[in-house]
């Protein structure tokens, strides 16, 4: 269907306003409508609704009268009348231009509009009669320090205090209360002046009834006089035109009818004088038959850099020629306002010459005065140059106005002992006082951004910082007597970009063969480099030479030449300072991860706390007081654990408080810390190897590693059930260790405020125990905590004291110590060698559960309650969890060194007793019959002699699911449901291909083994790219809080990265990372499973006390996870059977 647009058209019906009001804004002219809307009217040939289609760019094709022109200025000095505001909320800016554009064409004495709205506020449109100036040109240049001030432009005013807003627009006020944000150049969103092209404002009938002003009158002689006075006619011939030169400027329309060009010529210059620092020159132009236009203009003289008196290497340059041009004459004021600085340079390159004076009609020091009070009057001079010049000739003073320094060369500060540069000058005179260079005081803010732009002296050759070696602030010493060095200084006035002064520097010192060393340094005004020779100092042994660079002063940033060999340069030994205690000894050492090189400081074999020897054994560590310098550069021995027999193992000892710290050389100020407590046997048999290397973490996620050792078994965890051997060594050691951190790994370059706890397997069981003490909490030992494996809900995490005493006297029965004292029965355990202690508690956890293992007691004191009552509250202090399970992992793969130290010793019996015992501790601590039958059958532990790897396999998922992976499952849930930081969970399936290694998926991708030397070969391509995304998941994390991103203080994910999920526990399941192959996004990790031993045992165990008539007594375990459950958070148990 053709349909005929005939016009945009506007009336009572087609713009209606509502809610008119007078009195508007504070303004008793103005009108004010709620509401506005505009129509489009059609003719349509039938009933059907026709489609209209408004051309794009034809938005005011109206039928009308005038032609308007937007002029780019947005204020006039006078001119407006019948404003009429309207809300932001009922019209839009468009709508509110079409109505200004119809009601301007249909008034015959309209000869434009000002369209203006504030931020977010009312839309003014104002119509315009006979303006006599327009000006706030959006080309304009304007001082944002007098933003505030200025009423004029763009016309608006804040009162901060008062929250009131004052717009002046052609030459009415509007007043509002409002909080507007930004600065007063800014206040307004819109604001702009349109003007009738053909405009009879000059020729009008008075009889028409129009705004009519005076009539212009004639320049009196005063006038002509001030003029004359402050201004001078410039020679048009000697002005230069370059149509590629940008000048800033102000620019003003001054109307014919009201101005005649002796006026237009008096108001230009007054409002030059208006501007003392910007306006220089004023050009006045006839541009229209309306119209005359002023145009202001800053200094546009440009000068070249010869040295000379004469001011004929300088020129003024416009962007067009002009017609009528004034000059501003100069007025020096009486005194020298500022304090002139003279440079130690004889040599200035680069160099932005304003102006040159001569000054040989002059004595010298009236010369010197006036050469001061020139810079002073100029904005733009960042100094100048008194020199003699032209010696060969007779000598000429002059004065050079400077706008830049440039690079400054040849300095005296040596004395001319050793310089790079050519410093000779027999023309120029700068040396003898007062000739030479002085800096004008460098104020706090910039130069005028009028003043022209300067450029640094381009480099004869690129400077690529492949050639220079970046050298680290520590490997200098700073000695004031030396005496061969070359100083220079670079203007920033010429650059604020530091790379570009940096580059100038370099390229000065590589085109000299002396120069070996550039050493930068950022001062206000200025970037100073010294250039040094071989200023190097070594120190010899048969071992190593270890060198240092002797340098003046210091320095920001340190460069020296590549592949020289006249500097044999070796990197010094890393070092730190421990307050009260002295120097720690490390070492580097340069690792890759992926296509990356990365530089990383080890500090191994740090104690933490004093050897548990002796007396020790079996109590709280203690502080060791050592001074003096402490050798790092070696792990030391690891704790002794069950199944590490002494003939095997000669890094494995009693004195085993130790910690290792990674520490990045790129390491950002302030990083974030990760302290992992791990008892590793992948090192035995191999001292002084580490265990497990922090160093590809730390570099990937830009943070420190500490990795530490703990005491486990009986040595932590020895109990008598009493105060006399409380228990809980090995968490006091955990806690021992996170102090020192707090203490003293700001010298490292860490944070204590964002340290993250992580731990694996039984160490996990362990260290999440930390998150229920208020110690731990009260102490702020961690914001942060990754569980690997492992977790306080797990049935064997806590024994009781009724347990532990009997442990403890089934050890000392089996070494031969006395039980009926405890007294009697500690002092023998002290007394026997740490490998027969190992031994005896090996020989029992091989033939019996879980159960039995020494862990931590509810002491009393560190521990004071169970782990289920203490979950019931709400934590003490925030803490982000993230925590997992690997399918590899199990009860019997960790008893793996027990079996093996069992056959060593012949009792090959005790591998029967050992697996009863596992089936056994499925019925819980008190080995519930019931509850056994039952996971036999749902696991399927019905087995033949002949069939024993069947029965391992099931026996391990079934012990997996009940100790390790249903309670982190249930850890994550309650943590998730009562506390207040972040959970996420992760789950590694099962692999083959790595099972020779002690450490299991999980900490392997979380510590870059795939990327060790010592397992080349053995790790794929895409587990490769699995364990670069892990680490740096886990490095977010220990920043953040949130595996997905970088900062606390950002939420921006990288685009390629699938987001780890929170784990949000959810009837549907909850949410989980898998890492495997593009390392998907699960949920619901084990539901059925842990479903059984949450509903059907519990439910099965309810039975059993209703058939005993007695009410339910949960049981310790109970009231943990993975046998049922915190009974708050748990659903009802369902029904009585269950299917596998």
């Amino acid at each position: 269907m053709l349909v005929e647009l005939n016009q945009r058209s506007w009336d009572d019906n087609a713009a209606p306003f509502h809610f008119q009001d007078q009195d508007t804004l504070g303004n008793s002219k103005a009108t004010g409508f709620v509401s506005l809307w505009c129509q489009v009217k059609v003719r349509a040939r039938d009933q059907d609704p026709p489609a209209v289609y408004l051309k794009k760019g034809q938005e005011f094709a109206t039928t009308s009268q005038k032609m308007f022109e937007q002029t780019g200025f947005q204020n006039t000095l006078s001119g407006m009348y019948n404003p009429v505001v309207f809300s932001a909320t009922g019209a839009d800016l468009k709508e509110v231009h079409l109505f200004c554009f119809l009601a301007c064409d249909r008034d015959s004495c309209c000869d434009g509009f000002i369209l203006a709205q504030l931020q977010g506020g009312p839309i003014i449109c104002g119509l315009l009669s006979s303006p006599d100036v327009l000006l706030c040109n959006v080309e304009d240049w304007r001082d944002p320090s007098k933003a505030q001030a200025n009423a004029t432009c763009p016309g608006v005013t804040y009162d901060k205090g008062s929250g009131q807003v004052t717009w002046r627009l052609g030459g009415q006020e509007f007043k509002s209360l409002t909080a507007l944000e930004g600065t007063p150049d800014t206040f307004a969103s819109f604001q702009q002046v349109y003007l009738w092209t053909d405009s009879d404002m000059g020729s009008r009938s008075e009889s028409m009834g129009c705004r009519r002003d005076v009539e212009p009158k004639p320049v009196s002689p005063a006038e002509t006089d001030l003029t004359t006075e402050f201004f001078s006619p410039v020679d048009l011939t000697q002005v230069m035109v370059s149509e590629n030169r940008s000048l800033p400027s102000q620019q003003h329309w001054l109307f014919k009818h009201l101005f005649s060009p002796p006026q237009a010529n008096l108001w230009c210059l007054s409002r030059c004088i208006q501007e003392p620092s910007f306006c220089q020159l004023a050009e006045i132009r006839d541009s229209s038959p309306l119209y005359l236009t002023c145009t202001l203009y800053p200094e546009a003289q440009l000068c070249d850099d010869v040295l000379e008196s004469s001011p004929r290497g300088c020129r003024l340059t416009l962007p067009h020629r002009p017609t009528a041009l004034f000059r501003r004459k100069v007025v020096l004021k009486e005194k020298v306002e500022n304090f002139y600085t003279r440079l130690p340079f004889q040599k200035l390159m680069g160099i932005s010459i304003r102006s040159k004076i001569p000054m040989s009609d002059k004595s010298i020091s009236s010369g010197f005065f006036e050469c001061e009070r020139q810079c002073d009057v100029d904005p733009c001079c960042t100094g100048f140059g008194f020199l003699n010049v032209s010696q060969l000739k007779g000598g000429e003073v002059t004065c050079l106005i400077l706008n830049s320094l440039g690079l400054q060369t040849c300095s005296e500060e040596n004395g001319g002992a050793w310089n790079i540069l050519d410093c000779g000058s027999a023309d120029t005179e700068v040396s003898t006082y007062p000739f030479g260079w002085y800096q004008k005081p460098v104020a706090g803010n910039d130069a005028p951004s009028f003043c022209p732009s300067v450029v640094l002296p381009s480099l004869t050759e690129k400077v690529t910082l492949d050639s220079w070696q970046s050298l680290a602030l520590s490997s200098v010493i700073v000695d004031p007597s030396i005496r061969t060095f070359a100083v220079a200084h670079v203007s920033t006035a010429a650059t604020s970009d530091f790379p570009a002064a940096r580059d100038l520097c370099l390229s000065e010192c590589s085109r000299h063969q002396a120069c070996l060393v550039t050493a930068l340094q950022t001062r206000p005004g200025t970037v100073r480099c010294v250039f040094y020779p071989d200023t190097q100092i070594c120190t010899h042994s048969l071992q190593a030479q270890n060198c240092q660079l002797l340098l003046r002063e210091e320095a920001t940033r340190i460069y020296r030449k590549l592949n020289n060999p006249l500097l044999s340069f070796g990197t010094s030994a890393p070092s730190v300072t421990i307050p009260t205690h002295g120097r720690l000894l490390g070492r580097s050492q340069a690792i890759q991860v992926g296509t990356s090189w990365k530089q990383v400081d080890q500090f191994l074999g740090v104690p933490y706390a004093a050897p548990p020897l002796a007396e020790s054994r079996f109590g709280a560590p203690e502080r060791l007081n050592w001074t003096g310098s402490w050798d790092a550069t070696k792990p030391r021995a690891s704790c002794w654990q069950p199944g590490i027999s002494m003939p095997t193992s000669p890094g494995v000892s009693e004195d085993c408080l130790y910690l290792n710290v990674f520490v990045p050389q790129s390491v950002a100020p302030n990083a974030s810390v990760l302290v992992f407590f791990h008892n590793s046997r992948e090192a035995r048999g191999r001292e002084g190897r580490l265990a497990l290397d922090g160093s590809y973490l730390a570099a990937l996620g830009n943070l420190i590693v500490v990795t530490a050792g703990y005491r486990v078994g009986v040595f932590g965890f020895l109990s008598s059930g009493t105060s006399e051997v409380s228990g809980n060594w090995g968490l006091l050691d955990q806690v021992a260790a996170l102090t020192w951190v707090q203490t003293y790994i700001g010298v490292f370059g860490g944070d204590p405020r964002r340290v993250a706890l992580a731990a694996d397997r039984g160490g996990a069981d362990v260290a999440s125990i930390h998150l229920l003490t208020s110690r731990a909490a009260d102490s702020r030992l961690f914001r942060r905590a990754v569980l690997m494996g492992g977790s306080v809900l797990a049935p064997a995490a806590v024994i009781s004291q009724d347990r532990a005493q009997l442990q403890a006297a089934a050890l000392a029965e089996e070494v031969g110590c006395p039980t009926s004292s405890i007294q009697d029965m500690v002092s023998c355990l002290r007394q026997k060698p740490a490998n027969i202690l190992n031994d005896a508690q090996t020989k029992l956890l091989a033939v019996s559960g879980p159960f039995h293992y020494w862990g931590p007691v509810v002491d009393g004191q560190y521990l004071r309650e169970t782990p289920a009552r203490a979950l019931q509250r709400s934590p003490r202090a925030r803490v982000d969890l993230l925590l997992g399970s690997s399918q590899d992992d199990g009860l019997i793969s960790r008893a793996k060194a027990v079996k093996q130290f069992e056959e060593s010793q012949g009792r090959t019996s005790s591998k029967t007793a050992f697996y009863q015992a596992l089936q056994n501790s499925l019925g819980g601590e008190d080995a519930d019959t019931d509850v056994q039958a039952a996971a036999t059958w749902y696991y399927s532990l019905e087995h033949s002699a002949d069939d024993y790897a069947s029965f391992s396999r099931a026996l391990e998922n079934a012990t997996r699911d009940y100790f390790i992976t249903c309670p982190v499952i249930d850890m994550a849930r309650h943590w998730a449901r009562r506390a207040q930081g972040n959970v996420y969970m992760y789950h590694a399936p099962e692999s083959y291909s790595h099972g020779s290694l002690e450490l299991l998926t999980d900490v392997q991708y979380f510590f870059g083994l795939p990327f060790h030397p010592a397992y080349e070969g053995q790790f794929t391509l895409e587990e490769k790219s699995v364990s670069l995304k892990v680490m740096q998941d886990l490095s977010n994390f220990i920043r953040s809080g949130n595996p997905n991103y970088p900062h606390e203080f950002s939420r921006k994910v990288p685009e390629f990265a699938v987001p780890w999920p929170d784990f949000v526990p959810g009837a549907s399941g909850e949410n989980y990372k898998e890492f495997s192959v593009l390392l998907p996004n699960r949920q619901g990790l084990k539901k059925s499973d842990c479903s059984f031993w949450s509903k059907y045992i519990r439910s099965l165990k309810a039975s059993a006390d209703e058939a005993k008539d007695e009410p339910p007594a949960p049981s310790e375990e109970e009231d943990g996870a993975a046998g049922s459950g915190l009974r708050e958070d748990l659903p009802d148990p369902g029904p009585k059977s269950y299917s596998k």
